[in-house]
């Protein structure tokens, strides 16, 4: 995890401290970061599960973008779905509204980065880097609240592409 704590760490400082002559390639290099210290964050977390740290490394190189953005993606709707019939105010409604937001903000983190990397003709401002930076950080702060939870458990499974 330490990664990808570094991670968002640098994402943080390339948004508040943009590069003088080079503001769109900073800001655009911590939407990017932002995403990749998410990713990073997911990965190491599924990996630690393993039980030979030696093959970790190995298992990590195994997830890929599009296969996490779809597990995300069918957990945000199954979730939308649980959480509107949750009663308010439930530890369980609290730990699904989490583990919510950790995979809304991998999509939007994704498809943000992609956009960061790829489209050349939109300018980022400051406010929305800091945005998407904040969603890091949230995803960050909601993931260590339910990491230990067996949904939490069962989304980094899912990451790894659909079960035969």
């Amino acid at each position: 995890m330490a990664h990808a704590d570094e991670l968002l760490t640098l994402a943080q400082h390339l948004a508040e401290f943009p590069v003088p002559g080079a503001e769109q390639a900073s800001l655009r290099r911590a939407v990017s970061t932002a995403y990749y210290a998410l990713f990073h964050l997911l990965i190491s977390e599924a990996t630690r599960n393993w039980e030979k740290p030696e093959f970790r490394h190995d298992l990590g190189r195994v997830f890929e973008h599009g296969k996490m953005k779809s597990a995300s993606s069918e957990l945000r709707s199954r979730l939308d779905s649980e959480l509107a019939a949750a009663s308010a105010n439930s530890p369980a409604r609290a730990a699904l509204a989490s583990l919510r937001r950790v995979a809304a903000a991998f999509i939007d983190l994704q498809y943000k980065r992609n956009q960061a990397d790829y489209n050349t003709g939109y300018t980022w401002t400051p406010e929305d880097v800091s945005l998407r930076v904040r969603d890091a950080t949230e995803a960050f702060a909601s993931w260590r609240a339910i990491r230990d939870e067996h949904a939490a458990q069962a989304y980094l499974v899912a990451l790894l592409g659909k079960r035969p």
